[in-house]
């Protein structure tokens, strides 16, 4: 998909919301992109490239960024695998041209990390830790 161009516009940016960061994605997607997200079952499918791109380039592995801080207040996720799945669900749901509800589809990370015996927010290393 071309939205993984590090040359790219998507590149050059670094939404401050997750709304933002879908919107962002969507209005760059180019036909062939559509037609590949169209093809595929489920959003996961794409965790491993653009998910990745997302989880490296948008400082999601820092531990306090605007886009990490309004993942953690409007979703209450944290873990950069989270924030990036929750994007790309939103994508996969408007170009399929789907009703998308983002606080009712996060709630298979917590009931994820809640199986794993820890909460949402300190999976991913919220709050980040102060130095000094």
């Amino acid at each position: 998909m071309r939205i993984i161009d590090p040359d790219g516009p998507l590149f050059q940016s670094v939404p401050s919301t997750v709304k933002m960061a879908v919107d962002m994605i969507v209005s760059r997607l180019t036909d062939e992109d559509r037609k590949t997200i169209l093809a595929s079952k489920k959003s996961y499918c794409a965790h491993h490239t653009v998910g990745r791109y997302l989880r490296n380039n948008w400082s999601l592995w820092e531990p306090d960024t605007p886009l990490k801080r309004d993942a953690v207040s409007a979703y209450g996720i944290a873990h950069p695998d989270d924030i990036s799945g929750l994007i790309l669900s939103w994508v996969w749901a408007k170009v399929h041209e789907r009703l998308f509800d983002p606080v009712e589809a996060v709630n298979v990370y917590h009931e994820h990390w809640k199986k794993a015996g820890i909460d949402s927010l300190t999976a991913g290393g919220w709050p980040p830790k102060r130095l000094g």
